[in-house]
């Protein structure tokens, strides 16, 4: 059975029994509320997008979900290529949010398995595990098995709460929170006969453990709250301490089929990768390689990793993850290398190969996943940028890699000693010869002897070329010794110490890292190819280093970090804000909670407030936060900042009037603060000249969005934003800078929308689908809800389209006309694929203007000129520079109308001296610069004589500083003879005499001195 056709008839199924089908939550771990989960770098599961469900603060449309959800993992990435293990994969699921329980779900696990009607499977070759003491699920799957003639004993088998509690261990190490026993299904896969008759645990156990037995479903039981507390706060890898376990307040349902593992399963299949899921893609890399899929163990595995990792990158760059240096987007620019590397080492692939098989996988499953195919272009145009990028990376790097391996593989007389004098040796496993030569060189700690007897024998060899092959100098060199064959086993060992003593420096593995981008693991698996280990610890602590050395060049203020956590980890039941400010600036409202900000610095004056309604935009979307007041009676608090979380706005406020909670400990600071606060009545006032310039700003956004569309394609979408009162700033994806008439244009479509003042009209609450249905543009890695606001600018009349309609939760004009004035300040790039623009809005673009216009007046001062005519200007002064340099370098070649160049040979230098007269100091460094230029065991001496006095410039060749010449040391000594001084780097210095009638005397100084 095709994945394809498992995915439909797992969702019908459950639709079927009364779910509704949700789409798969993005690999970005939003939740369904909006919520970032920042605990999480992927999606994993299929329960993730779904947390607020289970834990009751958010109402699901239908109690009973199945959904079919993108996963991404990459705990397993060095087992990728083998038969099962996946990064990016789907996972099939059936969900009750305090529906049906734990009975019902294997009713529906049953009936969905073995029935003709769904996958037909022979129940004798199916197996179901329980948590130990989960009598109600043995019993459950027990009635089934009977139903069928099947004895449970040999069928149902009780594991303990590693392999069968959620999470695992979770029954008696915690941690706190949510947790159930599970129950999982296994299908036999093995060619031998399925087990008939008496079958134990331990039998069951065995052919698992031999892999007959596979894994395809999980069903989990959520019906306890574990309750417990670290056994010690200042060492929590210590763990939890259990004290007690509770009932949920309701039960729930979470399952998880992994579809490519059970698609192989269905199809009598022995690799994942045999599944139709790859097979299109395998197909074109064998077309495209001219390789054979099975022609090698090596040349498989590098074809399944590639087609592997093509599947997360697509998937991720579709969701909104762009290559980068952290975070997602590193874990994204690793799987691209990675698989890039297989194609380069491994298939052979000279050019970009990488992105052309990203057009199989979006025509193969753009059909179910509409991501890939409306972004087709983009993700198509980040591979091939994402790959040339790493060639060039990889060709600088492995350079200088193979150049370090090549050095020290090569030279056996630093490495063999090392790694006889740190290999202990079995005697007893090695030839006599052998034996005697090690026991004499273990008794006297000298490799000496041996060193000499091996050298003539590895310089004999022809290893200047082929990394690879000189380490066979090693197995050469040794079999020459002895006079014999070595027992493959000992010529190992001792060749695996040799190589071991020479690891790759943890320092130098960074600086790869640092200087060509060049990540760790391609560091390791060219090293690993050559027998040789990286010093990984090293390369950490190298790292810890620099990002200690970049953090004290910018430090962040955290005083706001986790404020929502803060908040919510009170007793309090806060119940969500209502959002008042896309209609208002001003309201009354009343405090609902408050909760201290335990930071020395602040503690007392700042705090957080929640309010049951307030008019204050909490940041979301780049769009910053308003500020403001919140007055009441007898205190003032100004708003300084407003997030939000699980639909509470959160209000971090400094107390202006009032009292406040200074010098108090947390839980009477707490107290103290709500017997203040809450239930008050409060005028929430919102900063309405920073709204104002926050709403130009945001708008103006959405008109570029649609300029840059229009002007470069479709293919460019929004890659983050920032909208504050001072600027726009707008990352987008696209491959190259814009070009000024590009920009030109940019700003023309933008302004045309501003003149022509058109409506800015928002739609609050549209089901998903018809909002998409209405052309409204989804922004790239952003989640939505199930019902979302659609803002669109123009296209009121039935004659005229829309110019922008996007998703969005932020506050706008109401008019393009509110904008005024529009300005581009600058477009550079942000990222990999990504550029970004920079623009004003309103009263800041007319600063801004004003601004540039005084500097153009200035420069056309300064030039002489009126500004219309400042570019001319500009030339004129240019060309009058270049010509200026045409007569300096000419004069310098004439040695500026001085001396001839005296040379004398001193040992194994050659002095140039020459002499000039009222030049000026870069003529006299630029001859000074020729005398040395293809010489470099020269020393150049220039003495410039001006205005009765002289400068002395001295530049000395990398073989004359070997020799033992300095220029410092030079001029300082011959500056001393016209009555000066001076001095400088051994390469080049400078010096001044006051008494130009000494030269002479001073330039015959410096060949003395030579000649000491």
């Amino acid at each position: 059975m095709s994945p394809h056709e498992l995915r439909r008839k797992y969702l019908d199924f459950f639709i079927s029994k009364g779910h509704s089908e949700h789409p798969s939550g993005s690999l970005i771990p939003y939740d369904v509320t909006g919520r970032l989960d920042e605990s999480l770098l992927f999606n994993g599961a299929g329960m993730v997008q779904f947390k607020p469900y289970f834990r009751g603060v958010a109402e699901p449309s239908n109690k009973r979900l199945t959904t079919a959800q993108k996963c991404f993992r990459t705990g397993d990435i060095e087992e990728v290529g083998d038969d099962s293990h996946l990064t990016f994969f789907e996972m099939l699921g059936n969900f009750s949010f305090g529906d049906y329980f734990k009975t019902q779900a294997i009713d529906y696990s049953w009936e969905f398995l073995t029935s003709k009607e769904w996958l037909g499977l022979d129940p004798t070759r199916l197996s179901f595990t329980v948590f130990e003491t989960d009598d109600e699920a043995w019993e459950r799957w027990a009635m089934h098995l009977r139903a069928v003639g099947i004895d449970p004993e040999t069928r149902v088998f009780r594991l303990g709460e590693e392999t069968n509690y959620w999470p695992a261990g979770a029954f008696s190490k915690g941690p706190p929170g949510p947790c159930g026993p599970n129950s999982e299904m296994f299908f036999w896969t093995s060619d031998e006969p399925v087990p008939t008759g008496a079958y134990s645990r331990e039998d069951w156990l065995r052919d698992d453990d031999a892999k007959k037995w596979v894994e395809i479903w999980n069903d989990v039981f959520i019906q306890y709250e574990w309750q417990g507390s670290l056994q010690d706060a200042s060492r929590p890898e210590k763990g939890y301490e259990k004290s007690g376990m509770p009932d949920l307040p309701f039960q729930s349902i979470d399952t998880g089929m992994g579809l490519e593992r059970t698609s192989m399963v269905l199809s009598g299949l022995k690799s994942v990768y045999d599944t139709e899921a790859f097979q299109p893609v395998l197909r074109r890399l064998v077309e495209i390689s001219g390789r054979a899929y099975d022609e090698s163990p090596e040349v498989q595995r590098a074809m399944r990793i590639i087609a592997d990792h093509l599947r997360g990158a697509c998937f991720c760059i579709a969701d909104g993850v762009l290559p980068a240096n952290n975070g997602r987007g590193y874990v994204l620019r690793r799987l691209i290398r990675r698989a890039v590397l297989k194609g380069a080492r491994t298939l052979g692939f000279g050019e970009l190969f990488f992105y052309d098989l990203a057009e199989v996988l979006v025509d193969q499953m753009g059909g179910h996943y509409a991501e890939l195919a409306d972004r087709r272009a983009m993700i198509l145009e980040t591979l091939r940028n994402e790959e040339a990028l790493f060639r060039r990376t990889l060709e600088a790097g492995t350079e200088m890699l193979e150049a370090w391996l090549k050095t020290r593989i090569q030279e056996p007389s630093s490495f063999l000693k090392a790694g006889v004098q740190n290999h202990e040796l079995k005697l007893e496993d090695l030839p006599s010869k052998i034996q005697e030569v090690v026991s004499g060189l273990q008794a006297q700690n000298d490799v000496t002897d041996l060193i000499a007897r091996i050298e003539p024998y590895s310089k004999s060899r022809d290893a200047s070329d082929d990394l690879w092959s000189s380490l066979a100098i090693v197995d050469h060199s040794l079999k020459r010794l002895t006079g014999q064959e070595l027992p493959t086993q000992s010529l190992l060992k001792i060749r695996n110490s040799i190589l071991s003593a020479v690891g790759l420096n943890g320092d130098f593995a960074f600086q790869l890292y640092d200087t060509f981008g060049f990540p760790l693991e391609v560091t390791q698996e060219i090293c690993e190819e050559a027998g040789v280990t990286v010093d990984v610890e090293g390369y950490g602590e190298a790292m810890m280093a620099a990002q200690e050395r970049s953090r004290a060049g910018g430090g962040m203020d955290t005083v706001y970090g986790g404020v929502g956590v803060i908040l919510f980890a009170t007793e309090s039941k806060l119940e969500a804000t209502e959002f008042l400010g896309y209609g208002m600036t001003e309201a009354t409202t009343e405090i609902s909670g408050a909760h201290p900000v335990m930071d020395e610095d602040v503690a007392g004056d700042e705090f957080v407030v929640a309010l049951r309604a307030t008019p204050f935009y909490a940041e979301s979307g780049g769009q910053v936060a308003d500020t403001g007041l919140i007055e009441g009676n007898g205190f003032r608090l100004r708003v300084l900042d407003v997030t939000k979380q699980d639909g509470i706005f959160v209000h971090m406020v400094r107390l202006e009037m009032g009292e406040g909670a200074k010098g108090l400990g947390q839980d009477e600071a707490v107290r103290r603060l709500n017997e203040l606060y809450f239930n008050k009545p409060v005028r929430a006032v919102v900063d309405g000249d920073r709204r104002r310039a926050i709403t130009r700003n945001h708008t103006a956004t959405h008109l570029m969005h649609s300029a840059l569309r229009e002007t470069l394609g479709t293919h460019v979408t929004q890659a983050g934003s920032l909208v504050n009162d001072e600027v726009l700033r707008f990352d987008f994806t696209h491959g190259a800078a814009m070009s000024a008439e590009e920009l030109a244009r940019v700003e023309q479509r933008v302004y045309e929308q501003i003149l022509m003042a058109q409506p800015v009209v928002t739609y609050p609450d549209v089901p998903i689908e018809e909002a998409r249905a209405m052309g409204a543009m989804a922004l790239f890695g952003e989640k939505y809800a199930d019902r979302v606001r659609v803002v669109q600018i123009g296209g009121m009349s039935s004659i005229e389209p829309s110019f922008s309609r996007e998703l969005c939760g932020g506050v706008h004009v109401g008019s393009t006309g509110e904008i005024g004035l529009f300005k581009i300040q600058h477009e550079a790039s942000a990222a990999s694929g990504v550029r970004r623009i920079t623009a004003v809005t309103g009263f800041n673009a007319f600063n801004w203007m004003q601004s540039q216009q005084e500097l153009i007046g200035e420069a056309a001062t300064k030039l002489k000129a009126q500004p219309r005519d400042l570019a001319m200007a500009v030339e004129k002064m240019l060309e009058t520079l270049r010509e200026e340099r045409k007569k300096r370098e000419k004069l310098a070649q004439q040695g500026a109308g001085g001396s001839a160049v005296e040379e004398t040979l001193i040992g194994s230098v050659r002095l140039r001296v020459q002499k000039m007269t009222d030049a000026d100091a870069a003529d006299a460094k630029l001859a000074a610069d020729r005398l040395v230029d293809g010489a470099p065991d020269a020393v150049a001496l220039v003495a410039n004589v001006a205005d009765g006095k002289v400068t002395f410039v001295c530049k000395v060749g990398d073989v004359a500083m070997k020799a033992g010449a300095k220029a410092g040391d030079i001029v300082r000594e011959v500056a001393k003879v016209a009555g000066g001084g001076g001095g400088g780097r051994p390469d080049f210095a400078t010096a001044g005499g006051r008494d130009a009638s000494a030269t002479d005397a001073a330039l015959a100084r410096a060949a003395e001195f030579l000649a000491e």
